[in-house]
C-alpha cells in the first residue's frame, strides 16, 4: 500500500511534497548503503559520501560531454566502485577510530581536488549541465529513479543480512580476529562490502546531478552530505533493516522544520543527535522499545513503606 502511494504520489501531491519525497529517497539510499559497512560490518565509514560526490561529478562531466543518461549513470557507478576497490587496500589496514578518521579525511581531500581541478570540475564556480527535458518531466523522471534506487539499496541491505556473506560481516563486526582465525577471509569480505556500498550513493549522486543540473565541491563533498546519512543510520539503528528507514523519516522531517524556521541550527543538530544517540540510545530507535520498562519504572511513583 505504501509503495502504491509512493508510485502515485506525483499525480496526487504538489511539486513541493514530491521534492520532499525525492529528498527522502536520496537520504534513504545514502543511509541504507552506509549501513552495509557501518552497521553490518561495524566499520564507521565517515567518508561514505565520497561515493556520492564521485557519482555526482562523474555524471556531470560525462553528460556534458554528450553521453546519454544511462551510460553516464553506469560509468559513474563504475568510477565509484573502482575507487572503493583502490582505497580498500590502504584503508582496511586501519581499524576503529583510525579508519573513521582516515575516511573523513578522504572527503576533505576530494573536496580540495574538486576545487583545484578546475579544467575538469569547473572549480569553485561549480559544474552545470543542460538537463535535456522540461523541469516538470525532469522532476518526475528523477523522482522515480530515486525511488527505484532507494528500494534497491534497501533490498540489497536485506539480502546481505540474510546470506552467508552478511553473517561473515557480522562476525567481523563482533570480533575480526576470531573470524579470521575461523577461516573467514576478512579482507576480501570487507573489500566486497565497501564496493557494494559504493554503488548506490554513486547512482543517487548522478540522479541528483541530473535533477539539480548543478553541483559544486561543497555540495558534492561537504560536511552536511557526509554527516546526514550517518546520523540517520545511527539514530534509526545501525545493522538493522528498519533502522535507516526510521532514521531517514525522523531526521528529514526535523531537517525540513529547521530549514524553514532556523536554518542556522541544522548542522549543530546533527552533531548533538550523534552525541545523544551514543550516550542514551546506542541501539537507535529500533531498540527504544527495550528501554520502555526502564522509563516506566523511573516515572512510577515511589511508594513509601510504613515503618513499624
Amino acid at each position: 500500500m505504501i509503495l502504491a502511494f509512493l508510485v502515485l504520489a506525483p499525480e496526487i501531491l504538489g511539486s513541493y511534497k514530491v521534492v520532499f519525497l525525492y529528498l527522502t529517497f536520496k537520504y534513504l539510499t545514502l543511509a541504507a548503503s552506509y549501513d552495509i559497512v557501518g552497521g553490518q560490518m561495524g566499520y564507521m565509514n565517515l567518508g561514505h559520501s565520497a561515493f556520492f560526490g564521485l557519482g555526482t561529478y562523474a555524471f556531470g562531466i560525462l553528460f556534458s560531454k554528450g553521453f546519454g543518461v544511462a551510460i553516464s549513470l553506469g560509468l559513474s557507478v563504475g568510477v565509484a566502485v573502482l575507487f572503493a576497490l583502490g582505497i580498500s587496500y590502504p584503508f582496511f589496514r586501519l581499524k576503529e577510530a583510525y579508519f573513521a578518521l582516515a575516511t573523513f579525511g578522504l572527503i576533505t581531500l576530494l573536496e580540495l581536488l574538486a576545487f583545484n581541478l578546475a579544467d575538469l570540475t569547473e572549480g569553485a564556480a561549480g559544474l552545470s549541465i543542460l538537463p535535456g527535458m522540461p523541469g516538470d518531466r525532469l522532476l518526475l523522471t528523477t523522482y522515480y529513479l530515486a525511488l527505484a534506487t532507494a528500494l534497491a539499496a534497501l533490498a540489497t541491505n536485506y539480502h546481505i543480512a540474510n546470506t552467508r556473506f552478511g553473517l561473515a560481516l557480522v562476525s567481523i563486526r563482533e570480533d575480526e580476529e576470531v573470524a579470521e582465525a575461523f577461516g573467514i577471509p576478512t579482507f576480501r569480505y570487507k573489500q566486497r562490502a565497501l564496493m557494494i556500498s559504493a554503488i548506490f550513493p554513486a547512482l543517487i549522486g548522478g540522479i541528483n546531478m541530473w535533477q539539480l543540473t548543478f553541483t559544486d565541491p561543497e555540495g558534492a563533498f561537504g560536511i552536511e552530505v557526509a554527516l546526514v546519512p550517518i546520523v540517520m543510520a545511527m539514530l534509526g539503528g545501525t545493522g538493522t533493516i528498519w533502522g535507516p528507514i526510521l532514521g531517514v523519516i525522523f531526521v528529514t522531517v526535523i531537517q525540513e522544520l529547521l530549514w524553514t524556521r532556523m536554518p542556522y541550527l541544522h548542522l549543530a543538530v546533527y552533531g548533538v543527535t550523534l552525541l545523544l544517540v551514543g550516550l542514551f540510545l546506542p541501539g537507535g530507535l529500533v531498540e527504544a522499545r527495550r528501554h520502555l520498562p526502564l522509563f516506566k519504572r523511573l516515572k512510577a511513583p515511589v511508594k513509601m513503606q510504613r515503618c513499624v
